[in-house]
């Protein structure tokens, strides 16, 4: 099983439909946005570096506060 660490998670890049990059990841995460309950939004944000590798791009669904 994967050990994905949400909890590790790093700051998002884009948030929602203001992000105006236009990469699969970013259409995916419109996509997404587009199916949620309202108050529901979609971050790109990276995960932590592993030793030697790059920073990994990841799409985290966010719950609303209230």
């Amino acid at each position: 099983m994967t050990d994905l660490g949400f909890g590790t998670v790093g700051e998002p890049l884009l948030t929602g439909p203001e992000s105006t990059a236009s990469t699969p990841l970013a259409r995916a995460a419109g996509r997404l946005q587009a199916v949620l309950p309202p108050g529901w939004r979609v971050e790109i944000a990276v995960a932590p570096d592993e030793p030697g590798g790059r920073p990994r791009p990841l799409l985290r669904v966010v719950m609303p506060q209230d």
